[in-house]
């Protein structure tokens, strides 16, 4: 079963109820401003997710960023391991309520347009950190573009953009857009 088409006219959800509903195996492949997303499929299962940032789950849930990209499904591939075990349902939920979430990543411009940087000032007062702000921390330094740190961390963009958001409110980091 070949199927093809943009995610604006139909709604990545969507697409996955339809595979899982009649129960197809293959590869989804997703285009959009993030990059390329590749979902697998077998009968009618998610099994595994790859994102230009990530794999499994969390490039699962990224995938879910892109509202106006293309897709490709194709039936002739190799499978790779199983790294994904809910079910479809669970898997929907979630991410739908990862998008819809008021503090989910504003992920309309593309990650290379963003620059995080150390903030100037940081506080003398104890701050609580996150494991995941930590782990950013420690790879902070000169300021980087979103889509290097995406590509370095490798959590995915909505745990990157929880731990940039907490590292933010705490006043450690900034955030600016590219000039151009």
């Amino acid at each position: 079963m070949e199927l093809h088409g943009d995610l604006h006219s139909f709604p990545l959800s969507q697409l996955i109820q339809t595979l899982d509903n009649t129960q197809r195996s293959g590869k989804l492949d997703l285009k959009g401003h993030l990059g390329e997303f590749a979902i697998f499929f077998q009968n009618g299962r998610v099994i595994h997710a790859q994102s230009p940032y990530s794999s499994g789950l969390s490039a699962f849930y990224d995938a879910f960023l892109e509202r106006d990209g293309t897709f490709n499904f194709l039936s002739s591939v190799i499978m790779p391991p199983r790294r994904i075990n809910a079910t479809t349902a669970s898997l929907l939920i979630e991410a739908n309520r990862l998008v819809n979430d008021p503090g989910s990543p504003g992920m309309d411009l593309e990650p290379s347009q963003l620059i995080v940087s150390m903030s100037e000032e940081l506080s003398d007062d104890p701050i609580e950190l996150e494991p995941d702000e930590f782990m950013l921390l420690q790879t902070a330094g000169e300021p980087k573009t979103l889509d290097r740190v995406l590509r370095e961390s490798e959590f995915g963009c909505f745990r990157v953009w929880t731990a940039l958001s907490g590292l933010t409110a705490k006043k450690m980091i900034t955030l600016s857009k590219t000039e151009g």
